[in-house]
């Protein structure tokens, strides 16, 4: 079994073995292709049509929990656990997840903020479409869990050797951002919008983060992002009230950055105790 390792891509270093240099390039090309999707959609008007196909298909495939639940997989504190997870066994990755995560948040609420654009439940009759969850109709573009979701799958896929881990999150960011036309909350310009923004958003701060922090600067990171975890958790709105369950993934969630923040707080305090004793 191939063991998943972080590789620390260094994109201006010329020692770069050829499989994580087909990997980077690959992830380029993966951008560029989302970039032409988003283009060719306006050239052809293909927005409203495509939101309908996709809308009406997944009513049919879907029942509505799992649609939400996949939805949730762009939620800025569920997917920033799940990436948490990773640096207890890797904290020198903490940096680079800093920097995405804060790029992340601050290009989302810039960009919605900027542009304001109408949900299709702003323009459509709301008896034309599946909706799933609250009814909601400002800030459509572009799609915030959509980019939550590719930003975090490109950190881990210009992390991490294993093959079979970056096809995985790659998987699960394609099935957020379609989640969010599923449930109603987004046209199919805002997923591919928000899928080429998080991918921009992960190669720039890997570009930034190529030098770790110190192992006390990672867990002090770690515990930030924790902390970050366990106030949206808990403060996040409930976009699914008709689905039990989504609240309770979200106490759970809730739960492991209360524990992540603990460990990481008591790793700082050992680490200077350690150092003061020297």
């Amino acid at each position: 079994m191939q063991q998943s390792t972080p590789i620390m891509l260094s994109i201006t270093e010329q020692t770069l073995q050829t499989d994580k240099l087909i990997a980077l390039r690959s992830y380029l090309f993966m951008t560029v292709i989302t970039i032409v999707a988003f283009i060719l959609l306006q050239v052809f008007d293909l927005n409203q049509s495509l939101f309908f196909t996709i809308n009406e298909a997944s009513k049919a495939l879907l029942p509505d929990a799992l649609a939400a639940h996949l939805t949730e997989l762009g939620n800025g504190s569920i997917v920033g656990i799940l990436a948490l997870v990773l640096t207890l066994k890797y904290p020198v990755i903490a940096k680079r997840f800093l920097f995405i995560t804060l790029m992340a948040g601050i290009m989302i609420a810039g960009f919605k903020q900027f542009f304001a654009d109408p949900r299709p439940a702003g323009v459509l009759a709301q008896t034309d479409f599946h909706i799933i969850g609250d009814v909601l109709k400002r800030y459509s573009f572009p799609s915030g869990h959509t980019t939550t979701a590719c930003a975090m799958a490109g950190f881990i896929m210009l992390t991490f050797t294993s093959l079979s881990l970056r096809i995985s999150v790659l998987i699960l960011a394609v099935l957020a951002g379609l989640s969010r036309i599923s449930v109603g909350a987004h046209w199919p310009e805002d997923v591919l919008a928000g899928a080429a923004l998080g991918f921009i958003i992960a190669y720039v701060g890997c570009l930034l983060s190529l030098k770790p922090f110190s192992l006390k600067g990672s867990y002090a990171a770690a515990a930030f992002l924790a902390l970050a975890a366990l106030i949206g958790s808990l403060t996040a709105p409930a976009d699914f009230p008709e689905i039990p369950s989504i609240a309770w993934v979200r106490l759970l969630c809730a739960s492991l950055a209360t524990a992540m923040l603990v460990y990481y707080l008591v790793r700082i305090y050992s680490l200077r105790t350690k150092q003061s004793a020297v």
